[in-house]
This record gives structure tokens, sequence and C-alpha cells, in this order.
């Protein structure tokens, strides 16, 4: 009996770690990654020229999400991850930058002591702030699911969910917190409160050793990323897969039934699978699949963003305080959504001799700028960081990259209609799959745990035979 064959469509990190899980796990099985664009890696790319290590795509991933750490280790890249420097981090507000409050996790306070001591919050909000953690009285526990504004404001208070957490949590899943998922984003909330009684105690189990030993001590950083680059985990994939037939430039036009398999037209000539993992955009997904009941993904809205890198000498003037960055309150008056000090947060970045400010632009529903030119972006944001930094600023050269409607937006309810979408397309499709960021989460570690869920599926169910 002739082998089955899986074609996985999509060559970014969700594609690639599929394939290598199925070399693993599916050894009686062809494998072919077909991609549409003429480089693998999707999302991640980085800006690698003379001493510079700079991240295009995502810079980094977080360190408790082990399932990548671990493919990278396997691949033999674990010699090369290095964790970020910690310094301070900063919120813009409307009057100005703060720095994120001391014995805070994700916004939530975890010392009171500590949180007492900053000045972005009124003494009278701080007081409600506290004794809404110490006193959280008789508030309901969801059990289903509801905005992360909702869950947050009578636990925290509306002052500390408007000037510090929101700013510093929307922006990863390109949302607004009132209509936020929390069952989807934040679970760990829940999960903290639930095994405690409370969020405030359930946070201060979250905390990293490290912050809680003695005052003074170092801290460890919260985010992995590579001294060669994200980016080399791609290639390393790329190199590491011995039965995976890749094919770049090969874009997906239509998937058919024909003869109890799967008939999809490329512009190359047909391929035919008994299996099929969709990694490529959900809206794409929705097109190739029309046999399928995808209103819900069809309405799934997705959010677009820009970065823009300056990379300066130092010359005799130094950036006027040291930080890793900061991230904008939306009602500060600017258009940059974050700032990242790539050569304070990363130190492989860049040559001692040089600073790397790396913006962000693009807010959910505001997004329209993101198409503008190059040179636009570049102006918009160098007279931001100008403004904020209060100096005049000289890249020696910029690194312009865009996201168009890459962050789908994990509103209400988003784990349970991405739960139907994929049995729409069970019944629809037998034997056609769906990961990526649409639907397990937004991070890469995320997207390869959803690669590999996808791939002990298909394992379990036995199609090999």
């Amino acid at each position: 009996m002739p082998s089955k064959r899986l074609v996985i469509v999509g060559g970014g990190i969700t594609g690639l770690a599929a394939a290598y899980y199925a070399e693993q796990v599916l050894p009686h099985m062809n494998i072919t990654l077909i991609e549409a664009g003429e480089r693998l890696g999707g999302k991640i790319a980085t800006f690698r020229e003379e001493e510079f290590t700079i991240e295009r795509g995502p810079d980094s991933y977080v360190a408790r999400k082990h399932v990548f750490t671990d493919l990278i280790e396997s691949i033999g890249l674990g010699d090369k991850l290095v964790r970020n420097n910690t310094s301070q981090s900063y919120i813009l507000a409307p009057d100005g930058l703060h720095p994120i409050p001391k014995g805070t996790v994700m916004g939530i306070p975890t010392d009171l002591t500590l949180f007492s001591e900053t000045a972005l919050l009124t003494d009278e909000e701080k007081q409600e702030t506290a004794e809404r953690l110490l006193h959280p009285g008789e508030l309901e526990f969801p059990t289903v699911d509801i905005p992360l504004g909702s869950y947050l404001r009578p636990r925290v208070g509306d002052a500390l969910v408007e000037k510090l957490i929101e700013p510093l949590l929307s922006g990863i899943y390109a949302g607004d917190i009132d209509r936020m998922s929390t069952f989807a984003t934040y679970p760990q909330f829940l999960a903290g409160e639930q095994k405690t009684g409370s969020l405030f105690e359930g946070m201060r189990l979250m905390r990293p050793e490290s912050r809680m030993g003695a005052v003074g001590g170092e801290k460890s950083g919260q985010f992995l990323s590579l001294t060669t680059g994200l980016e080399s985990v791609i290639e390393r994939l790329e190199e590491v897969l011995e039965r995976t037939e890749i094919r770049l430039e090969t874009p997906l036009l239509e998937i058919r039934e024909e003869d109890g398999r799967y008939r999809l037209k490329t512009d190359h000539g047909p391929e035919y699978a008994d299996v099929v993992l969709l990694t490529v955009p959900h809206q794409q997904v929705c097109s190739l699949l029309p046999g399928a009941d995808l209103s819900i993904l069809e309405e799934l809205h997705a959010h677009s963003t820009a970065t823009v890198t300056l990379i300066c000498e130092k010359g005799t003037e130094a950036l006027p305080f040291e930080g890793t960055g900061f991230v904008v309150n939306r009602h500060a008056p600017y258009t940059i959504t974050a700032c990242t000090v790539i050569d304070q947060k990363w130190s492989h970045s860049a040559p001692e001799d040089y600073f790397v400010l790396r913006a962000f632009v693009g807010r959910p529903g505001e997004d329209v700028l993101v198409g503008a030119t190059d040179e636009e972006l570049v102006r918009i944001v160098t007279r931001d960081l100008e403004s904020i930094y209060g100096m005049e600023l000289k890249p020696e050269r910029t690194v312009v990259s865009r996201l168009f409607d890459g962050l789908p937006a994990y509103t209400v309810g988003h784990a349970e209609r991405m739960k139907l979408v994929r049995e729409n397309v069970a019944k629809a499709y037998p034997h056609v799959y769906l990961a990526g960021l649409a639907y397990d989460g937004v991070g890469i570690p995320d997207c390869v745990l959803g690669a590999r869920s996808i791939i002990e599926q298909i394992e379990q169910l036995h199609i090999t035979c």
C-alpha cells in the first residue's frame, strides 16, 4: 500500500514546526511543505548586517512557554539562547514618562509597599487599588468568557486598568481591553485567582523567583531570543528537515476532494494529499474551503502594524535616560504605540557605540498609517521620538517592516468560536486541519504548540496506516 501524504501549507514557524514534529512521529508518511513566498519564516525575520542583529518581526518569546525552547534545543541551537537584559521600562502617559511600578507582574501589583512609590497613579487611586486587591469582597468568578477589562476593573479599579494594564497588555493581542477575551488572552489571571481565592494572591504566586528574593538581588530576564537572531531557528529547521520536500513560490489556489484524496491546485500544477494542514492566514483559509461554514472566521478582524527601527551612532550625546523602552498610553499625544531600546534590551544586537530605537505604529482600529511610505513612517516616528527624548535624532540607517492584517483580535468567545470553526472544517473536509496564530495564541510558542498538537492528532487517528 503506497504511503499517505501530508501537505503543509505555509512556511512560517507553524508550518515548519509541524513538519519537524511530523518527521518525528509520522515515519511512514510523505511530507511536503508549500510556501507562496520566496522565503521561509513568515513573520519571523532578522536584519543582520555587519555587527547588527535586529528583529524585523517578534524580537523574543516568553521564557516560561518552554515548548519553543525545547524545539530550539532539539535542533542544536540551545547554546545561542539569551535572556533579555533587565532594566527600567516605562509608561508614556499624557503627562510624560513614568517608570513601570515596582512589584507588578503584567501590571498587577504583587508588592503594595513597592507599588506605593509610583507617581503614575494618584494617592487616592493607589489606595483604591490596594483596597480592591486586599479586600475583593464577593466578586463573581467568571464561568463564561468576559471582556478582560470587565474582569480586571472590579478587582483593581479603573485607574490601574487605564494607566498601566491597558498600555501593557492590549498591544500584545492587538485589541481593546474592554473587548478582549479573558479566557483566550490571559487565562493565567483566572487560574491564579481560582487557586488562591484572589487575583492579588494568584499574581504573587506568578512572581519570578528572582523578584521574590532580597531587595537589590539581580533580576532574570523573562524573555528569550537567540544571539544569531530568531531567523536562525527558521534556517536551522530547514536544514534539519530530512524527509520534508519544501517548495517555495508555490501559492495554493484551490482544495478539492478527488477520489478520496485532496487535489491541491497550485501555480506549478496539482498536488495530491491525504492530509492537509493549513497554516496560512485565516483570510486565505476562508477562500480555500468554500464547502465549510466559515462565517465566524470571515468575521475575525485582523490588525495591521509597522515597526520603524532607527540605528544611531551615540556620538557625544547619549539618550537622556536609561531603560529598555516604553509603551504609550492611548491618551498620550503620540502616533507610536511603543518603543524598544534594542541595544539596552539585547546586548548582542548592536555595537557599543550605537543605540537602536525600534518604534511601533498602528493602533487597533487606527492602522491606516501602516500603509504609508517608508519615508513618511520614518518621519513620523523620528518626530515622536525626538519630542519624547528631547533631542535630535540622526539615524545612520533605518529599517521599516510591516505586517498587514496579521494580528487577529481575540475578542470575547474567541476560543469557543475557533473550536466551532475547526469542527465545521472537519465535517466538510475530513483530514484538513488548521493551525496558526488565529486559533491558539499569537506568540511563537503558542504557534509551535498548536502545530505539535495537530500532528499529535494526526498520529492518534492512525491516518498513516
